[in-house]
């Protein structure tokens, strides 16, 4: 019986696509309770043949799909399934032989449960300045997911590696096509609105054989600009967390101009540009870190604002777009819903996992502490979120709370104790 079945779209990177093959011939899930299958995007190299003649321990099945993107080769490959659970896996992904086995494990009675894997990567050049910047933020993303009490978010779902029932995903729509980049995020924000239970597995990892250099960052950054002008109109609820409106609020002069140069003259910002990359190669040998990061995320920035004028057309529709960010709901639905710690935090856990608010007061006696605000694109609040934000976010007016009910033993630290009686 067939109890996975792993996807793979792939584009023309047949050799690549052998060695995550290979990998999955040595897991410890048994070979005869998954498959594998391989949609190849539009492939003009030997893809097909290759993978036709390969036998492995698991069942392979190839398919050919027109160039669609990958959104489309997923859904193709989910639609090809027999088993009810599917992990989607990128085909640069060197499978740990417990892989499988951890994906399957990890889906508990929660039909809606995503369960997110980890990719360590492996870098093509990894001491040179890029690639160096590359891990660090890649490490950074799982870093968070991995935190105890982690709240997930639309943009936590990696489409390279995790899994969800077949039925849920199906029932959600899948991918949708009309992103090439960030379409993990649009699905994201749909399972988060259908109340997804999401995990990460870091036992299911596989090595991320990472060939981006800057050329295609800059690339990847225009894709990703035009991506969240279309999340921006799909989903205005969540503008606030998107690139485009940190960068306004927090940019320097530098990438304010470059930004103007984005949507007004672009020919004299592609000039520019491309010099400044000229520059990096020379700033990296005297070791001008500082200075090269700076360039860098002007790069970065400049080529994603493109992408933004491209969709929106101008500066003006880009603001309008913008100012369409609706009001969040204060209390997710729940308004006479309250969190009581005198109570006891566990039984506060439980209310927040039977009602799964947005967000909720928190009080600990007849004394305010302070409200959970709702995050948007965030998945609702579960008992598991609760004591991470009490001492990251509440730690403070806990305590004056605390004090005003006169807890034994709740003694104020000397250096917050003017902050908490001001």
């Amino acid at each position: 019986m067939i109890e996975a079945s792993v996807v793979i779209p792939t584009h023309n990177r047949s050799s690549i696509l052998f060695g995550t093959l290979e990998a999955l011939s040595h897991q410890t899930y048994p070979a005869d309770r998954f498959e594998v299958i391989v949609v190849a995007n539009g492939c003009t190299d030997d893809t097909l043949e290759m993978a036709g003649k390969l036998v492995m321990p698991y069942r392979l099945v190839s398919h050919e799909v027109a160039k669609a993107g990958a959104s489309q080769a997923r859904n193709t490959g989910a639609q090809l399934a027999s088993s009810s659970l599917l992990i989607f896996l990128d085909d640069d992904i060197s499978a740990a032989p417990g892989l499988v086995e951890a994906h399957v494990r990890a889906h508990g009675k929660d039909r809606k449960q995503v369960v997110i894997g980890y990719l360590p990567a492996m870098l093509s050049n990894p001491r040179d300045y890029f690639h160096l910047e590359l891990l660090g933020w890649w490490e950074a993303m799982f870093e968070v997911m991995r935190a105890p009490g982690h709240r997930f978010t639309y943009n936590d779902l990696l489409s390279g590696n995790f899994s969800i029932q077949k039925e849920f995903f199906d029932n959600i729509g899948g991918f949708d096509p009309a992103y090439l980049v960030h379409e993990d995020y649009e699905l994201g924000l749909r399972l988060v609105e259908a109340g997804a239970l999401f995990v990460f597995e870091a036992n299911a990892w596989g090595h991320h054989y990472e060939h981006t250099d800057l050329e295609r960052a800059l690339r990847r950054k225009y894709q990703e600009g035009i991506a969240d002008v279309l999340l921006a109109h799909a989903y205005p609820e969540i503008i606030s967390r998107l690139l485009m409106v940190r960068l306004l609020k927090y940019s320097l002069l530098p990438s304010r101009i470059l930004r103007v140069l984005a949507f007004k003259l672009p020919r004299l910002g592609d000039t520019l540009v491309e010099w400044c990359v000229q520059v990096l190669p020379f700033l990296e040998r005297i070791h001008l870190l500082g200075l090269w990061r700076r360039i860098l995320y002007g790069l970065l920035g400049y080529w994603y604002w493109k992408g933004v004028a491209k969709e929106t057309g101008s500066m003006k529709a880009m603001k309008l777009l913008l100012a369409r960010q609706p009001t969040p709901i204060m209390d997710g639905g729940q308004a006479d819903l309250k969190v009581d710690l005198s109570l006891g935090v566990e039984y506060a856990e439980q209310l927040l996992n039977q009602y799964r608010p947005a967000s909720v007061p928190v009080y600990y006696g007849g004394h305010f502490v302070g409200l959970i605000q709702p995050q948007p694109g965030a998945e609702r609040l579960r008992g598991e979120h609760l004591r991470p934000i009490l001492v990251n976010d509440l730690a403070l007016p806990l305590l004056k709370a605390l004090m005003l009910a006169g807890v034994p033993g709740a003694q104020i630290p000397s250096e917050v104790d003017g902050e908490l009686r001001a």
